[in-house]
């Protein structure tokens, strides 16, 4: 399966989770691509939208993934990459640190409020792509110390490996398309330009305005997987 762009993979993968329409559930968007999916998936089941922030750790100027950092605490590191990293481990564990401190600072300025409290509730937690699931594994690391009822993460689309990785870290995974082959998320769309700060703001002030009408979806895809 191929996307338009970020707002049409949010769409199709709203159609597969109105079952959480109507129950205690709350959308958070990994930050950055991952919000625009989640806004649509926040519309459809008229539920709370916020964003959460991740990144990766990579040896500088490769794509290799090392792991991930995340607000909140979570840190995840490949063991099988480590090892064969130039980087040593105490260097990467200063540079996790230095990430993990901008990460808490930009997503603050990104979100504009607190933290939301998520105890208790059906947390789904939207990426616009899973490739290893480090930056998802670190998210999902610090959003279960938050005592969520339930923790799903859910995406338009993923590499095995990286279901592998992701699903020992919540309790539900729900991806639309499984593509072995892909490399970086961005060939599974046609237009995936970058969130820009301004985009992120008015999504995060629309989605919390009272009273707009919202978008009904009919399921009719019985595709995509859960495990």
């Amino acid at each position: 399966m191929r996307f338009r762009d970020r707002a049409d993979a949010g769409r199709h993968l709203a159609a597969r989770l109105l079952t959480f329409r109507g129950v205690n559930a709350r959308v958070l968007g990994l930050a950055r691509g991952g919000l625009r999916v989640a806004y649509e998936v926040a519309r459809a089941l008229e539920a709370p939208l916020d964003i959460w922030g991740a990144r990766r750790l990579s040896v500088p100027g490769r794509l290799t993934t090392l792991g991930a950092v995340s607000e909140g605490g979570g840190l995840y590191l490949d063991r099988d990459t480590l090892r064969m990293s130039p980087i040593p481990e105490v260097e990467l564990l200063s540079m996790a640190r230095d990430e993990a401190s901008d990460v808490e600072t930009q997503i603050q300025r990104l979100r504009g409020g607190p933290t939301p409290d998520l105890g208790g509730c059906v947390l789904l937690v939207v990426d616009d792509g899973v490739i290893s699931g480090a930056t998802a594994v670190a998210a999902l690391q610090a959003l279960r110390r938050q005592r969520p009822g339930r923790l799903i993460l859910s995406t338009p689309v993923a590499t095995p490996r990286g279901l592998e990785v992701v699903r020992a870290h919540a309790d539900a995974v729900h991806c639309l398309d499984i593509m072995p082959g892909l490399r970086t998320v961005s060939e599974a769309y046609d237009d995936f330009r970058p969130l820009p700060d301004v985009e992120v703001w008015q999504l995060l002030a629309r989605a919390r305005q009272p009273g707009l009408p919202r978008e009904v979806l009919e399921s009719t895809d019985t595709g995509g997987f859960w495990m």
